[in-house]
């Protein structure tokens, strides 16, 4: 039984790597949360409709201020390492194995599984223009906006680095400068297409960046992962996201992007404490080893953003257009988890028939290597800290 678990998940290899555990567990818990908002909208018009379960919504509406914030600032903390590694060269080309590739693969799939089977239940309807809305306006995309602006904000990013030789007080500067610009545009109904992702989230990964010492350096470890830390962050986090969660409740018309859209200088607070939240949170499960399957879900997590989407609107087909289900909690605990199961044991499928190259194309090993007897010795570049590793210069 545990073969075919390992098999299915591939648990023994992510489990037995050493470096960053925390990674993984912050990535896991925020994947299980856009994941659980598109299963909630998809069943917006089912039955008397999911906005009509206020407890259901709640869940939804109280991570809207940090979800996505938080993936962009785990990119930007380890952009130096990076970097520092591969180069910039090397870097622009891991962006596009690993980023503008699946976007372009996935997209393309699920728009054109969405027209072919346009009235047989699928929320979204679709023209052959949306293939060039991957890269142009892919808002109009459900979640595919999230790898344009990651792509094209590391790839700014990076390139101001290396050619402009910008520090980080640069980036900072330019951050709030798109910041503003995104939050003008917003509440003037200005849209910029693609750019208003990469000037709305420059800023988070920017941030991810500047901290990039504070939580690569195991000497920050211990307060990290202190539950006097918990005491502190705890009531400040509930409080904003409850704020939060107030406001959005307050303006439905919006959709719950209220403050996102009209209220940035609110979200940006929700947005880091929510952050700093989910990294403390990351690294208390690193220290007691707890809710391993974290770990599992987290390496997993670019794999099921990519594919969830299919999964949940196939399983509401099924259930809601074939089986006549109607009952939304009952709906979501059936769809809910397997959009995020059933991608892991796709993309596992596929590593086991050396077709990894459907979801990326970074080479994935076969097997966790040994860890070397230096490896928690930490050094500092000029711009990052790194495990160091004799004889080693390949990327985690």
């Amino acid at each position: 039984m545990c073969g075919v678990f390992n098999a299915l998940f591939n648990s023994n290899q992510i489990l037995g790597r050493s470096r960053n555990p925390w990674m993984d567990y912050a990535k896991g818990i925020c994947i299980l949360m856009p994941v659980y908002r598109h299963t909630f909208e998809g069943l917006g018009n089912v039955g008397i409709g999911s906005y009509s379960y206020n407890g259901i919504r709640m869940i939804d509406v109280f991570t809207m201020g940090f979800r996505m914030p938080v993936f962009f600032m785990i990119a930007g903390a380890f952009f130096a390492s990076s970097i520092a590694r591969k180069g910039v060269g090397g870097f622009m080309n891991g962006r596009f194995r690993t980023v503008l590739y699946p976007l372009m693969i996935w997209g393309g799939i699920q728009i054109t599984l969405q027209m072919l089977f346009a009235g047989a239940g699928v929320n979204a309807q679709r023209t052959p223009l949306d293939y060039l809305n991957l890269i142009l306006d892919p808002r109009k995309l459900e979640q595919f906006w999230y790898l344009n602006a990651l792509f094209f904000v590391s790839t700014i990013y990076a390139l101001l680095h290396y050619y402009a030789k910008f520090k980080i007080q640069h980036q900072l500067g330019l951050a709030l400068v798109f910041y503003v610009i995104s939050s003008y545009c917003e509440r003037n109904h200005i849209y910029i297409g693609f750019l208003s992702g990469v000037t709305f989230y420059y800023i988070f990964f920017c941030i991810g960046d500047a901290l990039h010492k504070v939580v690569l350096d195991e000497k920050n470890h211990e307060w990290l992962s202190s539950f006097r830390t918990s005491a502190i962050l705890v009531p400040v986090f509930v409080a904003i996201e409850l704020y939060c969660t107030s406001l959005n409740l307050a303006h439905p018309e919006e959709s719950d992007f209220y403050v996102q859209y009209y209220r940035q200088e609110v979200f940006l607070v929700s947005a880091v404490i929510g952050a700093a939240f989910m990294i403390h949170l990351a690294f208390l499960l690193q220290r007691f080893n707890s809710m391993r399957w974290l770990r599992v879900v987290g390496y997993h997590a670019i794999y099921i953003y990519l594919s969830h989407m299919l999964v949940t609107a196939g399983m509401r087909i099924l259930l809601v257009n074939i089986m006549g289900i109607t009952n939304i909690p009952l709906l979501i605990c059936i769809i809910y988890p397997l959009g995020i199961i059933l991608p892991m044991i796709g993309f596992n499928i596929a590593r086991r028939l050396g077709a990894t190259w459907i979801f990326t194309l970074r080479e994935d090993s076969p097997a966790p290597k040994p860890k070397p007897a230096t490896a928690n010795t930490m050094y500092f570049t000029r711009e990052a800290v790194v495990p160091r590793e004799s004889g080693s210069n390949t990327p985690s």
